[in-house]
């Protein structure tokens, strides 16, 4: 009864459909005592897994009203003339009514250039961890993992405070991390938005960051050995081929590529030290 409840409270937020499957089959009948057992265990284990995919790929981005997938990017015109750009594996809901506009992101990374409305309903961004209002602007906004940040182009952004109170203006330049519980300011990096142009620029960078950041463009997880993780990788690459990166920062570091495959047919890609 004690692994049924855990059963019942670790798969409570999976969509219904796949709660009661799960459900169901800890109680076929007449199974014999040690293969129920075996089958919950794995059970819990496999809902583990679950709940990872379900936080790594939220159920409600697949039903957004706008979406792209992994290294594609998306440009959408609005009724009042924003124009909003998805950059890869981004999702979002937009809500404009009589009294306000709003944009939901959902995951991944947006830019918005606000239209001149008619009516002139103010415009928010609303994301798990903040929301912000649009001051007549360009800017980004971006989610992260327990948090998301935002980088004004051009006129401000309000970082808001649950209760809708200003706790940042931000203005072109300058750029902002925030949770739900604190907001702080930081200036811009110049080649932030170069994902606009299908570009990624790095300045100076860890080569672990830098890969953290390319794997948001790829079909296959990368990394890299701990022992080379803190040499720099400087230099502007076109995102439309990212093993062609992979293999140019590789060569330049004097390093090698190493592609496994899991046993699920997964590709992992992780650079390692040439051997000699």
């Amino acid at each position: 009864m004690q692994a049924w409840r855990q059963l019942q409270t670790q798969h409570e937020h999976l969509p219904p459909a796949t709660h009661a499957t799960l459900l169901r089959a800890c109680v076929q009948a007449n199974a014999p005592r040690r293969h129920a057992v075996k089958t919950l265990a794995l059970l819990l284990a496999c809902g583990a897994s679950l709940y990872a995919f379900e936080r790594r790929t939220p159920w409600r981005s697949w039903t957004a009203d706008y979406r792209t997938g992994v290294n594609q990017r998306r440009v959408v015109t609005l009724a009042d003339g924003t124009q909003l750009t998805l950059n890869t594996h981004s999702a979002v809901n937009v809500d404009y009514s009589g009294a306000q506009r709003q944009i939901q992101l959902l995951a991944g990374e947006i830019f918005i250039a606000t239209g001149k409305d008619a009516a002139q309903r103010p415009f928010f961004v609303g994301t798990p961890h903040g929301s912000l209002q649009a001051l007549g602007t360009r800017f980004t906004v971006r989610l992260h993992d327990g948090y998301a940040s935002a980088g004004v182009l051009e006129g401000a952004v309000a970082v808001l405070a649950g209760d809708g109170g200003q706790r940042l203006v931000l203005h072109p330049g300058e750029g902002a991390h925030f949770d739900s519980g604190s907001s702080h300011r930081q200036t811009l990096a110049p080649y932030g938005g170069a994902w606009l142009n299908g570009m990624l620029v790095a300045r100076d960078m860890r080569l672990d960051d830098f890969l953290a950041e390319l794997s948001r463009y790829s079909d296959h997880p990368l990394g890299c050995a701990p022992a080379i993780a803190g040499l720099r990788v400087s230099g502007s690459y076109p995102l439309a081929d990212v093993d062609a990166i992979v293999d140019a920062v590789s060569a330049s570091l004097q390093l090698r590529r190493n592609t496994v495959t899991r046993f699920w047919g997964r590709q992992v890609v992780r650079i390692e030290l040439a051997a000699h």
